[in-house]
């Protein structure tokens, strides 16, 4: 504790703090924008290519969709780093939140889970047309694994008030039912009155 209390009082985290109480656009909410843009560039083009795997838009190719990886990973990293620059203006709230410790086991795993999709998907020698089962599970603990980690970091927003990260928590359980009820049912239909139709598609 006594680290963190030293890490908040230092010059660049009273710098980012005051920043952020005279609401100055900069350094605090830059490096803030900054965060939510490298989240839209690595998880935006991930639940395309997660949604396509699943069966979303059947008629677009997956091959052309590889060079998205490098647009992940630099927003990865853009998240990464600006997220290390915000720490120290609030070290003590954040790191001794356990929420915070959630949502990065989140990114870890879904980061791993990136790496594996790239490989079953883009260099197994699979076919690209036809993604294989695990690529499928891949998928979908992806957009799982995504939608939590958003959530949780949505939450640390509310380290004061519990209740509303408990409402929160309930919304994300009762959504994440519906939608899973939502698409067992339209599966079953598909598969039980025929609504398939084979496309093809160029790799």
């Amino acid at each position: 504790m006594d680290f963190l209390v030293w890490l908040e009082n230092t010059g660049f985290a009273t710098w980012m703090q005051e920043a952020d109480y005279l609401y100055s656009l900069f350094p605090y909410t830059f490096f803030l924008a900054m965060h939510t843009v490298g989240l839209a560039l690595l998880v935006g083009p991930k639940s395309a290519i997660d949604l396509r795997i699943l069966g979303v838009a059947p008629s677009l190719p997956l091959a052309p969709m590889e060079p998205f990886f490098r647009l992940m990973w630099v927003g990865f990293w853009l998240n990464a780093v600006t997220g290390v620059i915000l720490v120290p203006g609030f070290a003590v709230i954040r790191l001794t939140d356990p929420v915070f410790y959630i949502k990065l086991g989140f990114i870890a795993l879904a980061i791993v889970n990136l790496r594996a999709t790239h490989r079953e998907v883009f260099r197994s020698g699979s076919d690209v047309r036809q993604p294989s089962a695990r690529a499928k599970m891949l998928a979908g603990t992806s957009l799982g694994l995504w939608t939590a980690a958003i959530l949780t970091g949505r939450l640390l927003g509310y380290e004061y008030a519990p209740f509303v990260r408990w409402a929160a928590v309930r919304v994300f359980v009762i959504t994440t039912i519906v939608i899973a009820v939502v698409w067992a049912g339209g599966f079953i239909a598909v598969r039980t009155l025929g609504w398939t139709k084979p496309v093809r598609q160029r790799g």
